[in-house]
């Protein structure tokens, strides 16, 4: 299940439904896909 973010107001949507891209809260057309941060191991030199 992936969560969303709205880029106006900034709440977070779990439940999208199929042809849904608005939000719920305030209409906006723009939502982010929230991913976790990723650790990467780097060598040191």
């Amino acid at each position: 299940m992936a969560v969303y973010k709205c880029a106006k107001c900034g709440e977070k949507i779990t439940n999208i439904e199929a042809g849904m891209i608005r939000c719920p809260a305030c209409a906006n057309k723009i939502l982010y896909k929230v991913r976790e941060p990723v650790a990467k191991d780097v060598q040191a030199r």
